[in-house]
């Protein structure tokens, strides 16, 4: 039977039934079964389809959401655009990348998305990419916000047609790709950079392959070895910077690398000409995953002269620049080793200091250039007089420090140092032949024992020091050993030093007043000014216990300032009492008082604040002071006698001036030391008395002597033709409220001065 359709079989069925309003016949009866059999056949075929085409249904639906996941989470922006460049479809990965809505983007312009300078050439070339998509693309700026920018790769794909428009008609579309290249760009400026850095860098840097065969070289390397690059692509590093040297050493540098993956050290490299350099070399690799060696990175920079800085500084920091022997910090290093390998062999050393006599004299006469040969020659001499086990250092300025060591016992020490020390004595006193002059120096030397004199450093060089100061004070030229008594005279003079420090001046210090008299008629030609220091547990204490310390820590610039006004303002009191008398003071400088800078201008003020004339102030200075600088000196005095100020050379006699400077010195008035005074009545010493007077008169200088106890001293020193002097013959000091005029004295007609 021939299968019908379902609508036909209904239409049978339907007129069966009609026909036969009386029921069915047998025939009829089968004929209905038949019909009944095929529509429910249909039925079941109806149904498989309906089946079938709801499978295909979801089929297509998952593949629609398949589509539209892939399309929005593509990892690339995907846009569908019209011909004016509308956008009409936008995946969420191009709205996640400008950070907006799905809203915001379609049906708007893709230009407006676009950074304004790249706008303008997009919306000009736009219809040709329409045009033609294929394998056009163009870099543009996207904007995710109004100020920031994301480089993007944009790719113009096939056309297709869209949705029908209104009228119709296929709308076609343009298939866009967005990639952000925002990494692209980062890699490509780091390559850059990286290779910037390779060829400016100050490191010479080469690359070469798993056969050591260079494959690049930066302009350091170029600059460094003096090689092309076309000369050493390609080749050996061996061969190249070994230069068939050190070849068993770059092998064990290359096996190293196998497990290290890096070796740095210092080496010796060749440049092209085959000169040597010392280079400071890192060689880096990189491994295959069987830890085979791909590539490596040799750099290094040349670091001879560093060494060789480095080498000078090594040698500034423990040797004396001048000298060439160990400085002070190396000493003390030296010195630090020395005691403890003593005290573990329970040995003994010593510790001298030496300080040169009259050193200064010889910078300030002859020139610093003098001075530093001066220096030399010494550091030369103590090393001959040494052994081989003991150092020497320039400990600072014109001190030495000498380290004796590896002595058995304190005995066998005291013994050998002193041994030792005489020889130095005897070496160092001999003339030095400085140029055209030859000078004679001397040396004072303090010794300090281990351990007797101390178990440090510090404490065997203070001792040592202050041993050095008991020399000095004992006529230099000498050696002292270190004792008990020795540091309670330093404790002494700490002591009165911080006390110096503390004093109230205005009330401790005084000045009292002794007359320098006219030997002839015995009349008053001045006072000298005299510091005391009422010391509140000592008494009554002169200017040489405690001048010296203030002239070590510098406090004897401020008390001479104090000395100075003090004394100008009596003497402006002596001249409104005694206005026809016009008495004279006299003023001691100390060394650093007569060279401090100001000294002339600050004088000449207090002079015009005390209305007193130039001529009524006597400065007095020493030998020693005015030969510490002679030039400076010279020009000092010339600037006080130009305020009309007198000048005195005292203690004269008892330095070692030069005639030839003291002809220079525009003195006024010598005064003779009164050591030579108390002399007197000797042959020898009237003699030298008469012929200091003699080269006064030849300089046309008033001669002044001091000391003057008796009367037999005066006449004598009258009859050889000395003209003033001062000393208890005639007066003691006396305070100011005790100076009455006339003045009593050896002689009660003392009336008016000269």
């Amino acid at each position: 039977m021939a299968q019908l359709d379902p609508e036909t079989l209904r239409r049978r069925a339907e007129a069966l039934l009609k026909d036969l309003p009386n029921g069915l016949y047998p025939g009829q009866l089968d004929d209905v079964k038949a019909l009944i059999h095929e529509l429910n056949v249909h039925q079941m075929q109806l149904e498989m389809q309906n089946q079938t085409l709801r499978e295909t249904y979801q089929a297509l639906l998952q593949a629609k959401n398949n589509f539209s996941l892939l399309f929005d989470q593509a990892p690339a922006g995907y846009l569908k655009m019209d011909q004016q460049g509308r956008i009409l479809k936008a995946n969420q990965t191009l709205l996640d990348m400008l950070e907006v809505r799905q809203q915001d983007v379609e049906g708007h312009h893709l230009s407006r998305f676009i950074h304004p300078d790249d706008a303008i050439i997009f919306s000009a070339r736009y219809p040709a990419f329409f045009s033609k998509p294929e394998h056009k693309t163009i870099e543009l700026r996207l904007l995710k916000n109004p100020r920031q920018s994301i480089p993007v790769q944009v790719q113009f794909n096939a056309r297709q047609i869209s949705e029908l428009d209104e009228s119709g008609q296929g709308r076609q579309s343009l298939l866009v790709i967005a990639v952000d290249v925002t990494d692209r760009h980062r890699l490509a400026e780091e390559k850059a950079l990286a290779a910037k850095v390779f060829e400016t860098s100050e490191e010479a840097i080469l690359i070469t392959n798993d056969h050591k065969q260079i494959l690049s070289v930066n302009q350091s390397f170029i600059d460094i070895t003096d090689y092309q690059r076309s000369e050493v692509i390609g080749k050996s590093v061996v061969s190249v910077l070994f230069a068939g040297q050190n070849l068993k050493l770059f092998e064990v540098i290359w096996s190293k690398l196998i497990s290290h993956d890096r070796w740095k050290g210092e080496v010796e490299l060749y440049r092209r000409n085959g000169s040597a350099f010392t280079a400071s070399l890192t060689v880096s690799c990189s491994h295959d995953a069987f830890r085979k060696i791909k590539n490596c990175i040799v750099m290094f920079s040349d670091v001879t002269q560093k060494k060789l800085n480095d080498s000078k500084i090594e040698f500034l920091a423990h040797y004396d620049i001048l000298t060439k022997i160990p400085n002070r910090s190396y000493f003390n290093e030296l010195l630090n080793n020395a005691i403890l390998h003593a005290s573990r062999s329970r040995e003994s050393l010593s510790v001298l200091f030496l300080d040169l006599d009259r050193f200064k004299l010889l910078n300030d006469t002859c020139g610093h250039l003098a001075g530093d040969v001066l220096l030399q020659n010494v550091a030369s001499r103590l090393l001959a007089c040494i052994r081989e086990t003991d150092s020497v250092s320039r400990f600072a300025g014109d001190e030495f420090v000498v380290l004796l060591t590896h002595f058995k016992d304190l005995d066998h020490c005291h013994s050998t140092t002193e041994h030792i020390l005489q020889k130095l004595l005897h070496e160092l006193s001999l003339p030095h032949e400085i140029g055209s002059v030859q000078f004679n120096a001397s040396v004072s030397i303090g010794v300090a024992l281990f351990p007797a004199h101390g178990t440090t450093a510090p404490e065997l060089i203070k001792n040592a020091d202050t041993a050095m100061y008991a020399a000095k004070a004992a006529g230099r030229n000498r050696y002292r050993f270190y004792n008990d008594q020795m540091r309670q005279q330093a404790i002494a003079r700490s002591s009165m030093e911080f006390e110096l420090q503390m004093a109230d001046w205005e009330h401790q210090f005084h000045l009292v007043y002794q007359p320098l008299v006219n030997l002839a008629d015995h009349r008053v030609y001045g006072y000298e000014a005299l510091l005391r220091w009422q010391h509140p547990q000592r008494g009554e204490l002169k200017p040489d216990s405690f001048l010296a310390i203030a002239e070590d820590n510098g406090m004897i610039n401020s008390i001479g300032d104090w000395v100075i006004r003090n004394a100008c303002q009596q003497a402006s009191v002596w001249r409104g009492r005694w206005p026809d008398i016009p008495l004279k003071i006299s003023i001691n400088l100390s060394p650093r008082q007569f060279l401090q800078p100001g000294l002339c201008r600050d004088i000449q003020t207090l002079l015009t604040n005390c209305h007193l004339a130039g001529a009524q102030l006597i400065l007095e200075i020493t030998e020693s002071t005015a030969m510490q600088n002679i030039g400076e000196s010279i020009r000092v005095m010339h600037e006080l006698r130009e305020l009309g100020i007198l000048l005195s050379l005292d203690d004269f006699g008892t330095g070692y001036s030069s005639l030839a400077y003291l002809k220079k010195f525009p003195l006024n008035i010598l005064k003779i030391d009164q050591s030579f005074v108390h002399e007197l009545g000797a042959e020898q010493e009237n003699a030298l008395i008469k012929s200091i007077i003699d080269i006064g008169k030849n300089m046309d200088l008033l001669i002044l002597a001091e000391g003057i106890e008796n009367a037999d001293q005066a006449q004598l020193l009258t009859q050889l033709g000395c003209q003033l002097g001062q000393g208890y013959f005639y007066s003691p000091p006396l305070s100011a409220t005790d100076i009455k005029l006339p003045l009593v004295g050896s002689s009660t007609h003392n009336t008016a001065p000269i």
